[in-house]
């Protein structure tokens, strides 16, 4: 591949917008530590995506939400953990259209669209940030002037919009 960047961008033209936002909030901690599962010490925020941006498709698959279900139960055993985050990448890599991010040495990423491997070799902390970023649903402000709110449920949030 080279120095050459693989892009995987959506071959048709979207049936919706996508949404940019903007990844300066998304931080790794270092020397975070966690017991039973409960963070006793936060931990130092290393903000890595400031000034770098992704473009989501802000509708979440029903598939999707029953992973991160899956994944907020917990207690399933290691095998079945790393099969739920697989899975969850797989389904985040069809939303995740494109984004501008750098890697920890500054070197430009790939192209997140349907690359659940891309999405797999990040840390945790960057894809909780990818999660929770692509999960939130369209805002009021980001609507367009003359158009009609929308009358469907947010699974993911579990409330009428």
């Amino acid at each position: 591949m080279g120095n050459k960047e693989r892009l995987m961008k959506p071959k048709g033209k979207l049936k919706i917008p996508a949404v940019r936002v903007t990844s300066d909030d998304c931080s790794i901690s270092i020397g975070q530590v966690m017991e039973d599962g409960e963070i006793t010490v936060p931990g130092t925020p290393h903000y890595v995506h400031v000034d770098e941006w992704i473009e989501v498709m802000p509708v979440i698959a029903v598939k999707e939400v029953m992973q991160l279900s899956r994944l907020q139960r917990g207690g399933e055993e290691s095998g079945a953990l790393g099969e739920s985050l697989g899975q969850l990448c797989q389904e985040l890599s069809k939303r995740l259209l494109a984004w501008n991010w750098t890697d920890l040495m500054g070197e430009k990423m790939e192209q997140p669209y349907n690359r659940p491997d891309i999405l797999e070799n990040l840390s945790a902390d960057e894809l909780l940030w990818l999660v929770n970023a692509t999960s939130e649903q369209e805002k009021p402000e980001a609507r367009l002037k003359d158009s009609e709110p929308s009358e469907s449920i947010s699974l993911a949030m579990g409330r009428s919009q």
